[in-house]
């Protein structure tokens, strides 16, 4: 062991653990929570481009803890440290934007599990972030699911406004 060696093993030991995966019921026709919390509908998102469906159909969940978990098995698309992009393994574009205006806190109290490219299993933990972090750079942490290519369906259904728990559907999807 050299010199170096034991600064590099406590920066290592600094870093809190991985959280543990959920186990999440999946089907090719739903959605499911990436967090838990108070859900709210579209129209209720505290930005107005996600509050209009500019992006597409989409719900806001205000957490009760920093964790994100796949809403769906399939292929990261996107990531950056507040938000995450998808193509499920069903064909579903999903979104998932941690926060309103969290771009500007260039990735400080989040830190990203997974890389574009990588398949993921719904349940499977994707990033954490700092609830307090967050309130403290004066932003808003509500966790935003959008489903971008809603209009590949006839219909998306949100689940009612109210307590959820992650890996819980907030999303019906008809082809």
């Amino acid at each position: 062991m050299g010199l170096f060696d034991r600064f590099k093993k406590k920066a290592e030991s600094a870093k809190p653990a991985k959280p543990a995966d959920i186990e999440v019921a999946t089907s090719a026709d739903s959605v499911s929570a990436p967090v838990a919390g108070k859900l709210v509908a579209m129209e209720d998102i505290p930005d107005p481009v996600f509050a209009s469906g500019a992006m597409g159909k989409a719900v806001g969940i205000w957490p009760n803890e920093g964790v994100v978990y796949a809403p769906v098995s399939g292929s990261i698309t996107a990531g950056m440290p507040h938000a995450v992009g998808f193509m499920s393994d069903d064909d579903v574009e999903v979104l998932i934007h941690v926060g309103i205006d969290t771009v500007e806190m260039k990735g400080d109290g989040f830190r990203m599990f997974v890389e574009r490219g990588q398949h993921v299993k719904a349940g499977q933990v994707l990033m954490t972030f700092d609830r307090d972090k967050i309130a403290k750079a004066g932003y808003k942490d509500i966790v935003i699911t959008v489903i971008t290519n809603s209009d590949s369906f006839s219909s998306v259904d949100t689940h009612e406004p109210g307590e959820v728990q992650a890996g819980q559907q907030v999303f019906k999807l008809t082809k």
